[in-house]
């Protein structure tokens, strides 16, 4: 009789991107404190003005993602962009504090991602504007 092996075999890591807009001051906050589930795998986060030469800003060109229009995550090589990448990360999130329990509570529905995306932009803009900064 052959013996099977239940010792399970490691899952392979994963890597997810986060590519933000660090002069915006909501942008940086939320991109500090996000956290994903261990689980799923590690999270980078890129600042897409300091990130300029980095494969994965000729990625998200090459894909005709719109940075000034919303930030870009990447998980198992695909792009997400704007209120589909905020669903995402509440999707994979972590309840470690009440930060993130807010986000994942707020943005697991995708309807109140999309609803709510168009707010969080606008006050992305009139944050760059009021400190003087330009878009992207």
């Amino acid at each position: 009789m052959d013996t099977i092996d239940a010792t399970p075999s490691p899952q392979p890591q994963r890597n997810i991107w986060l590519v933000y807009d660090g002069d915006c001051p909501f942008c940086s906050a939320a991109a500090n404190v996000v956290q994903v589930r261990r689980a799923v795998g590690d999270l980078h986060i890129l600042n897409a003005r300091d990130a300029f030469g980095q494969p994965l800003m000729a990625e998200i060109a090459a894909a005709k993602l719109d940075l000034n229009q919303g930030v870009v995550v990447k998980f198992e090589n695909r792009l997400y962009h704007g209120p589909d990448a905020i669903h995402l990360l509440a999707m994979i999130g972590s309840g470690n504090d009440w930060l993130n329990r807010l986000n994942v509570s707020l943005f697991r529905n995708r309807t109140t991602a999309v609803l709510a995306y168009p707010v969080l932009k606008s006050l992305r803009n009139l944050a760059l504007a009021l400190g003087g900064k330009r878009p992207i």
